[in-house]
């Protein structure tokens, strides 16, 4: 028995014991850990309750006892309702025992504060025990009794089902396997030809010309049959790419927002709803967002109304076409939403041939040196796939188990013949398939299974969220070394999404190939859960309700959503006295949380109250048991000091609270805090002592002294010696910050986001109002500077876990000496994703090119900035190095003095250094936007997996052959995989040429290869520019061109695969000519400069220019693919369109034609079914009348 009290109380033993495993939900998993709790408790903390040392031993004797029993009742739990009684029984116990040992835990930690030289030499007497303390020693010892009492008549009822056997296992069965990994990429489920030949012909018939406003397509099939997965495959389908766009992909739940989902189709779409909250302002606002042909899809549709009620009014007011598609397993839905005419294509279930390639694409993956080991396991293989039933979620979540197991046939008829496949207690749509997934996972991730069912249904779930659930729900055993549990649970994450249990996704929803930082859960596999959590939890929607069939269990869980202005328990929770989770969800309009929940939930572990109107918490400090509390985005107004008591605390939320402007003092007595966040919340400072939360791994908005500069109050940089254990960090403030003599993270050696904020600056209007703002007070400025520097250079994060860095508003003599310290690549190993934002005295960037894993690169209004060169690949690149080996995405953006930018490829002969090619191998996206001084640009045509380039450089007056690269040859290919190429605000750009044509107008041999694959061109606001280049004919696969304020552009012609066409703001053009294959039309003449003739005193005739006038008129022969001509003109212009007008004529044989005039005057008309509309009259006397 150790005699060292304050070891046990307060050391990093007690610590870790008071983090350790709260609430379970598989109980093979929840006894090990209480054991564990158990043995620390009557070992540690014996003292305190001598009296009952005798019954706490027995009680762990008799779990220990239980405890081999433990895995067979699980699992035959399902199907025999006496045993599944027993453990319900059990289960109880359990709890109520964790809550027992805990609650002597925290009473012992008030002991030790109250009394800390007494205890610290063990004086067992009760002397200094108050009267409240020796009841509780009472109470608590009748209880453990009674807990005995319990445990003996389970026991006996125990040797009643014989059915139960004695399976006692390792520690470590049963656990996660951490050393075991899953692909990052997961393996698509598009195999066989049935969903390739359905794509083909949906895409055939959504791209089909059919003079409708819009379309809708429905996809109807029952649960995890494929419908998403065929949906994605169209909405990715490149034909569909270039036909629309606009695409929006968005899931719509049982219990979905109407306002959020408006809100995500606008975003989606490229719009900004602004203001807009009520649903008629942001049906409007989507109306106007669709000016452009649209494809959106609806996933998961389960009522009519989201059509009829929301988005039917929308898109018929839209001002361009578009096509939807719907899926829904209901066929009744679809078919009052699909338009008439349009087609409900049913989901076929798979074949076995494709359902056996499809589970070989997900436990082989596409290595083709597994041929034979493949064929030994492809009998049993297909009977496997056999009894998935045709349903690819089926085959992907068994393929998840097969990739866990052993490749033997031994191993794999384990699988075919596991009693799992005939459980009986399912209901009908919940496949078997997916019960046996469940049954095969380890114990630990069960329970984190189960736990993704409590957020709503199509819930977009945060991986860093949804891990610090975990953890403080006590799913994650407490970790060794260096690792946290955190670092574990993330194992767990990655395990779940590499079983196909959950869905990787972006952060809008979005299905995604990558598992990265969201995810979501198929809803049959919601359902699954439901069903096995429904003796313990409920969810609380306002078209599902997860049920509770068994009386005797007492529910422990509640997750709810659309609570409207009063949270309402349900009675019998509020009777049980047992809720541990509260999760509350979309309930913006609630205010405040009656008193009377917190004292019926005294043994909450974890309560969300995120995103709701909550003002006030001021019975927070009774919740002793709170591990985890959000209130981020609510209106809450002080937090009371209570909050100290709370020392199990491991997650405080503030995140987004407008009105939360100081944190009490006790907020440093949280001794068991991992995650701190306070960003974008006012305060004026934070407490001192933060450094003491020895276990935060997360800090993020941690705000540098006080508004009103009381260094007394406010926190130190100091503080974050010693926070060892950070993983992320953020700073806010830096300005107020004083140099603390020291490395301040030097101890933080696992950081893997550090994010340094200084404080914002406005931007002034100009250079010399920059110079003026200096000059002002310049001695102050260079001691600040000089201060800055110091700052600076003592954040040096030690970490070769480094991951993410972004540094914000830094004014210093140059930049950060850590950053120009060469070798980058041994001190940031790991960096991939840099962001350098305001930095306005950095000279000069660090040699950046030289870190081996960075993928994301911003560069923003770094005034200092004149010159980027060779520096910045790295110092020497010899022709083996290669540059940037990994980077994908390079934004600059507002670099006000930037003149100059060169790769230093060229030798002075001209000749292209042969290390060019390894210049920037993996870059997919270069913007430059708002840098009006540059003058030239590198030979970004030698970039070879360029996609996207958006320019925007004030001062390049030419761009010729050297923006291809140097001496291209004729088998060269200049910008080989670029789409998507963009010119803005080039306000000195005449001069645009490719140099592609010999001097008796021959075409090169190598002209062919430039740009071939370009499919969308852009010049917004390029008013010198006088020519598009000639070689712009030979970009074979250009479809989209839009040209918005480049006045002096002359022609447009010889564009064989122009499809749609956008012209704006003044253009002087003459001619447009040879654009055979031209779909869309769209002309803004607004501020066109009219040709006009008088006609009388009194008005005015407005005409086409000539150029316009003539492409329509030639329209039927020349373009005979024209489907839609958009027109924006003034009022006067349009009246000449109208049927007895001079230009009706001209737009007659056009199948789609909308005219917008000023006064909010149209045109609307169509040519099959003929049909036309108008708000305006002929005369301007008919008008007033």
């Amino acid at each position: 028995m150790p005699h060292d009290l304050l070891f046990s109380l307060s050391g990093e033993r007690s610590i870790l014991l008071c983090q350790s495993e709260k609430m379970a939900m598989i109980l093979e998993a929840f006894v090990g850990k209480l054991l564990d709790k158990l043995s620390e408790f009557i070992w540690g903390e014996i003292f305190i309750m001598r009296d009952v040392q005798d019954e706490l031993k027995q009680l762990q004797r008799r779990i220990e006892r239980l405890s081999g029993y433990l895995e067979s009742a699980e699992h035959k739990r399902h199907e025999d309702r006496t045993i599944n009684n027993w453990v319900v029984e059990l289960k109880d116990v359990m709890y109520d025992a964790e809550d027992i040992i805990e609650r002597c835990m925290i009473e012992g930690r008030i002991l030790l504060e109250n009394h800390p030289s007494t205890l610290a030499v063990r004086d067992t007497s009760s002397s200094f025990y108050s009267p409240g303390f020796l009841q509780f020693k009472h109470e608590i010892g009748k209880k453990i009794k009674e807990l005995n009492d319990r445990l003996k008549e389970i026991n006996k009822d125990r040797s009643k089902l014989p059915a139960l056997k004695y399976t006692r296992q390792s520690a470590l069965e049963g656990r996660v396997n951490t050393r075991q990994t899953f692909p990052n990429v997961i393996k698509s489920d598009i195999v066989g030809p049935k969903i390739e030949e359905a794509t083909q012909s949906l895409v055939e018939l959504l791209i089909k010309d059919d003079n409708k406003k819009y379309r809708v397509l429905g996809i109807v099939g029952m649960g995890g049959i494929g419908k998403t997965t065929l949906a994605s495959n169209i909405y990715n389908n490149k034909i569909i790419k270039e036909n629309f766009p606009i695409r929006v992909w968005v899931c719509i739940s049982q219990d979905f927002s109407e306002t959020k989902m408006l809100k995500e189709i606008i975003r989606g779409g490229g719009g900004n709803y602004g203001k807009a909250e009520t649903k008629a302002e942001l049906v409007t606002c989507l109306s106007l967002v669709l000016s452009k042909r649209f494809f959106i899809v609806l996933d998961d549709v389960w009522e009519k109304d989201v059509w009829e009620d929301l988005l039917r009014y929308a898109i018929e007011n839209a001002t361009s076409t578009g096509k939807i598609v719907i899926t829904t397993r209901d066929r009744n839905v679809a078919g009052s939403i699909v338009t008439e005419g349009a087609e409900i294509h049913h989901v076929d279930k798979m074949d076995d041939h494709s359902g056996w390639k499809l589970l070989c694409k997900i436990v082989f993956g596409d290595n083709d040196d597994e041929e034979e080991e493949i064929s030994s396991l492809q009998e049993i293989g297909v009977k496997i796939v056999k009894k998935c039933g045709g349903l690819p979620l089926a085959i992907k979540t068994i393929g998840g188990v097969l990739r866990s197991k052993e490749r033997s046939n031994v191993e794999w008829n384990k699988i075919l013949k596991s009693d799992a496949w005939s459980m009986s207690q399912l209901q009908e749509q919940l496949p078997r398939a997916l019960f046996l997934s469940y049954e095969y996972l380890p114990s630990d991730l069960k329970q984190c299974f189960l736990y993704c069912s409590l957020f709503p249904e199509d819930f977009t779930m945060d991986r860093d969220e949804l891990i610090r659930y975990w953890v403080a729900e006590g799913f994650v055993r407490r970790a060794e070394g260096d690792t946290i549990m955190e670092d574990l649970a993330e194992d767990f994450y990655r395990e779940l999404i590499g079983r196909n249990l959950l869905q990787p996704c972006d952060k809008y929803g979005r299905l995604s190939d990558v598992a990265g930082n969201y995810c979501k859960m198929h809803d049959l596999l919601r359902s699954l859960a439901h069903f096995l959590m429904r003796d313990e939890s409920i969810f609380l929607g306002d078209h599902e309700q997860s049920p509770n069939a068994n009386p005797l269990s007492k529910l422990r869980r509640l997750s709810m959503v659309n609570t409207g202005e009063i949270l309402e328990v349900p009675d019998v929770m509020k009777q049980q006295k047992c809720l541990r989770t509260l999760l509350v969800w979309r309930s913006l309009k609630l205010p405040m949380v009656e008193n009377e929940l917190f004292e019926s939930s005294t043994f909450l572990r974890v309560m969300n109250l995120s995103g709701t109107r909550l003002e006030s918490l001021h019975s927070i400090g009774d919740l002793l048991h709170l591990r985890y509390l959000n209130v981020s985005g609510t209106d809450i107004e002080e937090l009371p000091e209570s909050i100290g008591c709370l020392v199990n605390l491991e997650v405080l939320n503030l995140s987004g609270c407008g009105y939360l402007h100081t944190l009490p003092k006790a907020i440093t007595k949280l001794c068991n805090l991992r995650c701190l966040c306070i960003e974008e919340t006012p305060l004026t400072h934070v407490p001192k002592g933060i450094g003491k939360l020895k276990h935060l791994n997360h800090l993020q908005g941690f705000v540098i002294g006080h508004d009103d500069r009381r260094d007394d109050e406010g926190c130190d940089l100091k503080e974050l010696q010693s926070l060892s254990r950070l993983r992320f960090l953020e700073i806010n403030n830096l300005k107020r910050a004083q140099p603390s003599g020291a490395l301040v993270l030097a101890n933080s050696r696992s950081l893997r986001t550090l994010i340094l904020m200084g404080e914002a600056m406005e931007s002034p209007s100009n250079d010399e109002e920059e110079a003026m703002a200096i000059q002002s007070n310049e001695e102050e400025e260079a001691i600040s500077i000089q201060r800055n520097d110091k700052i600076y250079n003592e954040l040096s994060p030690q970490s070769t876990h480094l991951q993410k860095l972004k540094i914000y508003d830094f004014i210093g003599t140059g930049f950060l000496g850590w950053m120009m310290s060469s070798p980058l690549s041994a001190s940031f190993p790991n960096l991939t994703s840099i962001k350098l934002c305001n930095c306005i005295s950095f000279p000069q960037l660090p040699p950046l090119g030289l870190l081996p894993q960075l993928k994301s690169l911003c560069i923003w209004r770094m005034r200092a900035i004149k010159t980027i060169g060779p520096e910045f690949l790295g110092p020497r690149a010899s022709s083996a190095a290669t540059s940037f080996p990994k980077l994908e995405q390079l934004k600059f953006e507002e670099m006000s003095n930037w003149e100059e930018w060169s790769f230093g490829m060229v030798e002075g002969v001209g000749e292209e250094r042969r290390g060019a090619p390894k210049l920037l191998p993996c870059l997919t996206k270069l913007e430059l936007f708002n840098c009006p001084k540059l003058r030239a640009l590198p030979p970004l045509g030698l970039l070879p997996q360029l996609t996207f380039l958006a320019i925007g450089a004030g001062a390049i007056k030419t761009i010729g052959p050297e923006f291809l690269g140097p001496r291209a040859s004729s088998a060269a290919t200049s910008f080989p995989n670029l789409e998507g190429l963009y010119f803005k605000e080039m306000s000195n750009w005449e001069e645009w040429s490719f140099g592609m044509v010999e001097e008796f107008g021959e075409e090169r041999r190598g002209a062919p290869k430039l740009l071939p694959r370009l499919t969308k061109l852009g010049l917004f606001n390029c008013p010198k520019l006088r020519a598009l280049p000639e070689g712009l004919r030979h970009t074979t696969n250009l479809q989209e061109l839009n040209i918005y304020g480049a006045d002096n552009v002359k022609e447009i012609n010889n564009l064989p695969s122009l499809k749609s066409l956008r012209i704006a703001k003044r253009p002087r053009l003459e001619h447009v000519e040879n654009l055979d294959k031209l779909q869309y039309l769209r002309v803004d003449l607004h501020s066109y400069f009219i040709e006009t003739s008088t006609t009388d005193a009194d008005g005015r005739t407005e005409h086409l220019p000539q150029w316009l006038l003539e492409l329509l008129q030639n329209a039927p022969a020349a373009m005979q693919n024209l489907k839609e001509f958009k027109l924006t003109c003034s009022l006067p212009l349009l009246k000449t369109f109208l049927k007895d007008g001079p230009n009706w004529p001209i737009i007659q044989p056009i199948p789609q034609v909308k005219i917008n005039g000023t006064f909010s005057s149209y045109i609307r008309c169509t040519k099959d079914p003929p049909s036309f509309e108008t708000n305006v009259v002929e005369s301007e006397e008919s008008m007033d009348r």
